[in-house]
């Protein structure tokens, strides 16, 4: 009977470490569901970075010598040449020509172009037989000059340095027009057709004082002036001699 005391302490014992370390009360807990894991110590918060100014647009640089584009250059207007006394094409009023007051008629011209030197003015009939009969020569005007007044005197040195030729009317004798006017020979005479003819006004720029004695005959004047036309325009005018 002493045996079974021992045994029973220890029966006892055996239940209470199964009560502490079996029961409900001691089963293990479930381990929890997986989740990235965190860092045990907060982060310490950075300092706010200065938020930096917002750059300047970068200006285009400018295009080199080479690279630039040329300037459009301003269009020059060409020589012209026109009279207050009758349109381009139009007819000549009679006092102008040999039945009336014999009158070179008043001249403008615009577009003189740079460089020009001096001007000069032909007058001729290409209706004439034969053709370009010859009705003024006038060279060496100065470039600054814009135009001709009415009635031109025939003289072969004018005021302003200009020079007259003579005109195709100096190969017949010194006389009168039929409209009583005299006849010039150097300088302007004027229409004297039978019948309707034109009469070409050409304006030349030159880019030189042409080397040239009064009284020249065109030709000579076409001759020097080859070479140095800048530019020239033409003014027609039509001339129907008057019914007796």
């Amino acid at each position: 009977m002493r045996i079974a005391a021992p045994l029973c302490l220890v029966l006892i014992l055996f239940v209470a470490v199964c009560q502490a370390g079996c029961g409900p009360a001691g089963a293990p807990e479930p381990a929890p569901p997986f989740e990235e894991p965190t860092s045990a110590v907060e982060p310490t918060a950075r300092a706010e970075e200065p938020t930096a100014a917002p750059s300047a647009p970068t200006p285009t640089p400018a295009p080199s010598a080479g690279e630039a584009p040329a300037p459009t250059p301003t269009p020059v207007p060409p020589l012209q040449v026109s009279s207050a006394a009758f349109e381009p094409g139009g007819e000549i009023p009679v006092q102008y020509s040999c039945h009336g007051a014999n009158l070179s008629p008043p001249l403008e011209w615009s577009g003189v172009p740079e460089g020009t030197q001096s001007l000069a003015l032909l007058v001729d009939d290409p209706d004439s037989q034969p053709p370009d009969f010859v009705h003024w020569v006038i060279y060496n005007i100065p470039a600054a000059a814009t135009g001709l007044p009415e009635g031109m005197p025939p003289e072969p040195s004018l005021a302003d340095g200009a020079l007259q030729g003579k005109n195709d009317f100096a190969n017949y004798p010194a006389g009168t027009f039929p409209g009583g006017s005299a006849i010039n020979q150097v300088g302007y005479d004027g229409p004297c057709p039978p019948g309707a003819h034109r009469y070409v006004f050409r304006l030349y720029a030159l880019d030189a004082v042409l080397d040239l004695p009064a009284e020249a005959s065109m030709a000579d004047l076409l001759l020097a002036l080859e070479g140095h036309v800048l530019d020239e325009a033409e003014l027609t005018g039509l001339f129907t001699p008057p019914q007796p």
